[in-house]
């Protein structure tokens, strides 16, 4: 974050945490004012020890995904309500989302050709593991998705987001993302002036 920039004012949320919490504790003790949230409905690991813990899962739409033979139904909050009601905010410094190929359906829809395109919803960095939706937990909306065309779409206009940052490995191919429109997000990152700098 930038020199001047008040860590009391900053706001982490992590969605998936699937049981790891190294990169959270990490910012808690370098940003100790910093208000950090984690989302997961089965494996949090010790996130309460660090942030503030909702053990439910993130859609489109308020809803419970059926229990099967092996796990129990889990409660679904729709991003707008999760951020509202949790959050307190809808504009979150640095997001981190793994949720299984479903990462790529909820972030289409906070463009503004999206169904959450005029909800006011921004991201200013965004850390994104971009899972193949043929490989891993089989999710029928994700089944025709193709990674490579999902960022073409992701950051073609009119998005604020473009990819700084990218590795693959098995099974997914992680992909960090910058808004560099946001007034709020060039004050807390100063984005732009860090781009100009690299490129120059």
């Amino acid at each position: 974050m930038a020199p001047e920039f008040s860590s009391e004012e900053c706001r982490w949320l992590t969605v998936g945490i699937g049981g790891l919490t190294g990169v959270e504790e990490v910012i808690s003790k370098k940003y100790p004012n910093c208000k950090i949230y984690g989302i997961d409905p089965v494996n949090p690991g010790n996130f309460s020890e660090i942030g503030k813990l909702l053990k439910v899962g993130v859609g489109l739409k308020d809803g419970i995904l059926p229990a099967t033979t092996e796990d129990e139904s889990i409660k679904i909050i729709s991003l707008p309500r999760l951020l509202d009601e949790f959050v307190h905010s809808r504009l979150i410094h640095y997001l981190s989302i793994d949720i299984e190929s479903y990462e790529m359906i909820i972030l289409l829809e906070i463009l503004k050709n999206g169904k959450f395109g005029n909800e006011n919803i921004t991201f200013c960095q965004i850390d994104i593991e971009l899972h193949d939706p043929k490989k891993g937990i089989p999710l029928p909306e994700a089944a025709n998705l193709n990674r490579a065309k999902w960022v073409l779409d992701f950051i073609a206009v009119p998005s604020p987001y473009l990819p700084i940052f990218t590795v693959s490995y098995t099974p997914a191919h992680k992909v960090t993302f910058v808004n560099t429109e946001n007034l709020e997000c060039e004050k807390a990152f100063k984005i732009k002036s860090t781009i100009r700098t690299s490129i120059s």
